[in-house]
């Protein structure tokens, strides 16, 4: 038996092993669309990936959803500190950013907008009503007498204008007031409103939460304190409308089959690799055995 004979099955067996290999693995993404002679398909065209691609896409989103992002685990995001801390440090940027504008308060330039017409009316049913419900005439009685004291001191005046005569009007006047807020507080207090909102929308937004909570440590204990309140009552109902399953689907089902195989194999192309000389030593020893066959 010559040197020939003996190298000559292994080399072969481990060319044969390799190459069948690299061959399957190529067919697995390749080719990427269906391939026609005439009206009929050719066999095994488009490769086995872009074939599948959209059950791939199915269960590659339903696996990772149920094994990796499910509901709790999304839960687990929002709720973390470090999460709630981002959150608070992105509010903080904006509200330090010189040209942050609650611009959306204007008056002016947001006549239509729903929000800012329902805030207007609230503002304006809330005035009315702290109005309505202050002691109006201990006010005016109060205040009447105690200008009249510092005019008119002891005079003729002030026997006129006695104790009784000073609650008499300020039964009167409080009535009045009452009457006249019933009857006209809106268009007297809407403009009061929109000026104030007005002011507020041109100023910049440090500005404004200087003059509410000067100190910037409780803005952001207030911040984070709010966030929490609101991912305590509605954390739930946001990760179950996030659907982390269907998104990967769809991502996966809009890849291009040359992306999908760049992605696969930039994933796996080491374990490929030692596939395919595993391949080649199995194709090697399989023709060295057939040298004693």
């Amino acid at each position: 038996m010559t040197l020939l004979q003996i190298i000559a099955p292994p080399l072969v067996g481990a060319i044969i092993g390799y190459g069948t290999t690299v061959i399957a693995i190529k067919m697995l993404f390749r080719p990427h669309n269906a391939m026609y002679v005439g009206r009929f398909r050719v066999p095994f065209t488009p490769g086995v990936v872009p074939k599948r691609k959209n059950q791939l896409a199915g269960v590659l989103g339903k696996a990772i959803s149920d094994q990796f992002w499910g509901l709790d685990d999304l839960e687990s995001v929002f709720t973390s500190e470090a999460f709630k801390s981002a959150v608070v440090g992105r509010v903080m940027v904006m509200i330090e950013n010189p040209d942050a504008r609650l611009s959306f308060l204007d008056p002016d330039k947001n006549k239509d907008h729903i929000a800012l017409q329902y805030l207007k009316d609230e503002m304006c049913v809330r005035i009315q009503g702290a109005i309505l419900r202050a002691d109006l005439r201990k006010m005016v009685h109060e205040q009447g007498g105690r200008i009249i004291k510092q005019l008119f001191g002891r005079g003729i005046v002030s026997v006129v204008l006695n104790e009784k005569t000073i609650s008499l009007i300020s039964d009167r006047v409080s009535e009045y007031i009452k009457k006249d807020v019933l009857t006209h507080g809106r268009a007297i207090v809407m403009p009061m409103v929109e000026d104030e909102l007005r002011d507020i929308s041109r100023e910049p937004l440090a500005n404004v939460l200087d003059d509410l909570i000067p100190d910037r440590d409780a803005i952001r204990e207030t911040i984070a304190d709010i966030y929490t309140a609101f991912m305590n009552n509605h954390v739930r109902p946001i990760v179950e409308s996030i659907d982390i399953g269907t998104m990967i689907a769809d991502k996966v089902q809009v890849m291009d089959p040359a992306g999908l195989e760049e992605l696969t194999l930039a994933i796996v192309d080491r374990e490929l690799l030692y596939v395919k000389i595993l391949s080649g030593v199995i194709g090697a020893i399989i023709g060295a055995v057939n040298i004693f066959i």
